[in-house]
Formats: C-alpha cells, sequence, structure tokens
C-alpha cells in the first residue's frame, strides 16, 4: 500500500488500519503497535502544526511483517515484508533500536 492520505484518524490508527489492508487483516488482528513504537508519540509527532506544516522527515519502523514510513505529511506507506522468519522477534528487536535513532 502506498501513500494512505492524511484524514481525521490518528496516525496510530491509520497505520494499524494500512498494515491491514496490505496483509488483508481485519484491522483488529494486526497485533498491538504499542509493541513497536508508542503510539501517543507517533500521533504527537504528526499531529496538525500551525502554519506551513512540517517540510521535511519520516518514521520508519517494522509492524506485523509489514514496514512502515511515515512522511511529514502525514501519509502511510506499507509494504509487506519477503518471506524469511521471525517477523515478530525481528519486530521487537528493530523497536528497541528505532528509539536511539536521531
Amino acid at each position: 500500500m502506498r501513500g494512505t492520505p492524511v484524514a481525521d484518524r490518528s496516525t496510530s490508527q491509520r497505520v494499524i488500519e494500512a498494515v491491514a489492508e496490505t496483509t488483508d487483516s481485519d484491522p483488529t488482528e494486526v497485533g498491538p503497535l504499542y509493541h513497536v513504537v508508542d503510539p501517543e508519540a507517533l500521533d504527537n509527532l504528526f499531529a496538525p502544526t500551525p502554519g506551513s506544516g512540517r517540510r521535511g522527515g519520516q518514521v520508519e519502523f517494522t509492524f506485523a511483517g509489514c514496514d512502515v514510513v511515515v512522511r511529514a505529511d502525514g501519509s502511510v506507506e506499507v509494504s509487506e515484508r519477503e518471506a524469511g522468519g521471525g517477523a515478530v522477534e525481528d519486530d521487537r528487536a528493530r523497536a528497541g533500536t528505532n528509539r536511539d535513532r536521531p
């Protein structure tokens, strides 16, 4: 799935919906987002800003067997990871390293 547009839903909700659509799952079945990223922090980071908005930047993480990119404009891009095992363990491992990235 590419470029889910910003809507009235929170960023974390759009991530869950985009992953569910990409994996052909129900949003309630993709697992808890908080295992890989703090949903409240994600929502706050991409909350609307006064003026001209954000100029750039993005957040990348792995969730439910998918690579997720949230861009400065709030768009969400999701792509399934190639089969090869360990998606849950990989999600947890990457979650710890993402917190340390600038």
